[in-house]
C-alpha cells in the first residue's frame, strides 16, 4: 500500500538546491505527519527495530551533481513515495500529510498533493524489481556490495526472517511464514553505490534485481522495502515485470 507526497518550491519550477544527504529531512517530515499516530512510538526509543514502512525520494530531474559538493541541483517537483503493509499506518501517514497540505514543510518546500496509489498485488513466484535510489544490505560483519550476490541473497533472507519476527512481536500482525527462502535469480543489473547520509557515507546497491520465491514474501519486500535502513529512505522497490 502506497501514497505519494508531492512537494514544490515557492517559485514554481525554478531549480532547487538540495543537500546531498536530503533523506534526513524527509525522516523529519515522517515524524511530523505521524506525531498523532501510535506508530510514533518508534521515534521515542533508542532502538526502534525494523521500520514498518519504507520511503523513497525522487526529483523531476537531477540537473547537477558534484561529488565534491554538499548539494545537488534538481528540477521540481520532489516526490516522496511512502509504502507499508499496514493499513492503519498508511491511513495515519496520509491523514497527517493532508493536515499539512499547502503548507511549507521541509527544505522550504510546500506540500501540494497527497495521492494514494492503486494497490499492487504480487501473484507470481518471480518478480523483477527496480531499486528506487539506493538499497543497503548488511552482512554479519559489514555492508554487502553489488559484487557479492551470494552475500546479498543471504542478507535478504536473514533480514526478512528477523523483520517478520519483529513485526509479529511489535505489531501483532498476521504475516506470512518464513519457512522458505527467496532466491536472487537475477543480479547482473546491480551496481555499487555510495550514499551520503547523516554526515557519513554508506556502501549501497543500485539497479535492478530479480527475486524468486513465495509471492507473499515478495509482497513483503514490495510493501516494506528490501535490505536495512528502510525507514531512512533506502530499499524502496518498484515492480518492473
Amino acid at each position: 500500500m502506497r501514497a505519494v507526497f508531492i512537494f514544490r518550491p515557492k517559485d514554481g519550477n525554478q531549480p532547487l538546491k538540495i543537500p546531498i544527504d536530503f533523506r534526513r529531512h524527509f525522516i523529519s517530515f515522517i515524524k511530523t505527519i505521524l506525531s498523532n499516530s501510535p506508530f510514533f512510538h518508534r521515534f521515542e526509543v533508542d532502538k526502534p527495530g525494523y521500520s514498518p514502512y519504507v520511503f523513497g525520494v525522487r526529483f523531476g530531474r537531477v540537473m547537477e551533481k558534484d561529488k565534491n559538493s554538499d548539494y545537488i541541483i534538481v528540477q521540481p517537483p520532489v516526490l516522496m513515495t511512502f509504502s507499508t503493509g499496514f493499513f492503519d499506518l498508511l491511513a495515519d501517514a496520509c491523514n497527517g500529510a493532508i493536515a499539512h497540505k499547502n503548507k511549507y514543510t521541509i527544505l522550504g518546500l510546500r506540500l501540494t498533493d497527497v495521492n494514494l496509489l492503486p494497490f499492487r498485488k504480487i501473484r507470481d513466484e518471480k518478480a523483477c524489481f527496480r531499486l528506487v535510489g539506493h538499497a543497503v544490505f548488511r552482512g554479519e560483519g559489514d555492508y554487502v556490495g553489488a559484487s557479492n550476490p551470494e552475500g546479498i541473497e543471504e542478507a535478504i533472507n536473514t533480514h526478512l526472517q528477523n523483520r517478520l519476527a519483529f513485526f509479529s512481536r511489535q505489531y501483532s500482525e498476521q504475516l506470512p511464514s518464513v519457512s522458505k527462502k527467496v532466491r536472487l535469480t537475477g543480479h547482473d543489473q546491480l551496481k555499487k553505490g555510495v550514499c551520503h547520509h547523516y554526515g557519513g557515507k554508506l556502501t549501497t546497491v543500485q539497479g535492478s534485481l530479480t527475486l524468486t520465491g513465495d509471492p507473499e514474501l515478495l509482497q513483503i519486500f514490495y510493501d516494506f522495502g528490501i535490505g536495512t535502513r528502510t525507514g531512512q529512505g533506502f530499499g524502496l522497490i518498484e515492480v518492473v515485470r
